[in-house]
């Protein structure tokens, strides 16, 4: 079934479902069509924003359309629960991008640098100008969950920046256009598109904006090196035997110049050399050398940019010590959370919240 909206004089947006009624493990598919008229309209975000009838819950995900075109599918969990929901589809006249604003930015500065970190995604790197005033705003950018950005200024080692940043989507919005569907998980005795329906009207006040679950630390018998890797390592990172150094109540690790230089000389069979132009190179017994910084692969430079002051755990993971990769493996996580000194001078590495994927899986 389809249902057409009128977004302008000349544009509309269509959607189709494939089926309304639906049980755990399938999977709603759907095909968003936005007929636009300007070119400006070809790249937008298309708002996915499910809520039970009863409006009591709400699940949000959102995808890149392109071209007009969009069409993914949602899998539902064995979490939800048997009911009627209301699907309401958003189109924002916006794509993924950040807006930043540099404290005590001088005018005198190169421009910045910056790393995008996606998951299971090559690394991206970009230049930015900001004004006189410290503002900036990225390009467009596509990539699915979460990425982390890193910035730095350009022809400074030490990272000083304190950036407050935000993105595009999560700000307030008015939609160009908005459809309403109903679909039923299980069994349920009224029709889709019955009466009930017809007293159900979403409201985007309630849209709140996409965050990431914050984390509370309430045990107080552990080390906080402890709580903290049990909160952020993840993965094959939570396990095998690991040689962990703590930049949380240690100051050894924010003393040294770089992340290598601290290093060098503390872990058997790792060596660390540097050459005439200051570039690091990691072997451990002739074989490479991995280096992530909070779970994102990157290059030996991009992590000796970090200033060691922010680092908050460095796990060192010998080749035969059950890491994540067959190499050795240097894992940095920087504070953030519980750990993270809010009147902090530095503040330049981000976790930015991108589209759902093509499949995504409803919780």
């Amino acid at each position: 079934m389809s249902f057409c909206a009128i977004a302008s004089n000349a544009d509309t947006l269509s959607i189709n479902i494939e089926k309304h009624a639906l049980k755990k493990g399938d999977t709603l598919f759907f095909d968003c069509a936005y007929k636009y008229d300007n070119p400006s309209k070809s790249k937008i975000t298309l708002n996915v924003v499910i809520e039970n009838i009863e409006k009591t819950k709400q699940w949000k995900f959102r995808y890149p359309l392109m071209n007009g075109a969009s069409a993914p599918g949602i899998i539902i969990g064995d979490a939800i629960p048997d009911g009627k929901y209301a699907v309401t589809f958003l189109l924002q006249n916006d794509f993924l991008r950040l807006k930043g604003k540099i404290k005590d930015y001088s005018p005198n500065s190169k421009g910045l640098n910056y790393l995008l970190l996606a998951k299971n995604k090559d690394s991206y790197i970009g230049f930015l100008n900001p004004g006189n005033s410290g503002y900036f705003t990225t390009p467009k950018m596509i990539f699915e969950d979460t990425a982390r950005i890193v910035f730095s200024e350009i022809g400074r080692k030490n990272q000083s920046l304190f950036i407050d940043l935000e993105t595009y989507l999560d700000s307030t919005y008015t939609p160009i256009a908005q459809i309403t569907e109903f679909i039923t998980i299980g069994n349920i005795a009224q029709q889709v598109n019955g009466a009930v329906n017809e007293n159900y009207k979403f409201d985007i006040s309630d849209n709140k904006q996409f965050t990431l679950n914050q984390v509370n630390v309430k045990s107080v018998l552990k080390k906080k090196i402890e709580l903290f890797d049990e909160t952020y390592a993840s993965g094959m990172f939570k396990f095998g035997y690991p040689t962990i150094f703590d930049g949380i109540e240690g100051t050894q690790i924010g003393n040294a110049t770089d992340i290598f230089s601290f290093l060098q000389g503390r872990i058997a069979g790792l060596k660390v050399a540097r050459d005439m132009m200051g570039t690091y190179t990691l072997k451990w017994h002739e074989s490479n050398v991995d280096v992530y910084l909070d779970e994102f692969k990157v290059d030996n430079e991009m992590a000796s940019y970090v200033n060691t002051n922010d680092i908050a755990m460095i796990k060192v993971f010998s080749p035969m010590g059950g890491g994540p990769t067959g190499n050795g493996t240097i894992a940095i996580y920087t504070k953030r959370g519980a750990y993270y000194t809010e009147n902090s001078t530095r503040k330049y590495n981000f976790e930015v919240i991108g589209y759902a994927p093509e499949i995504a899986i409803w919780n």
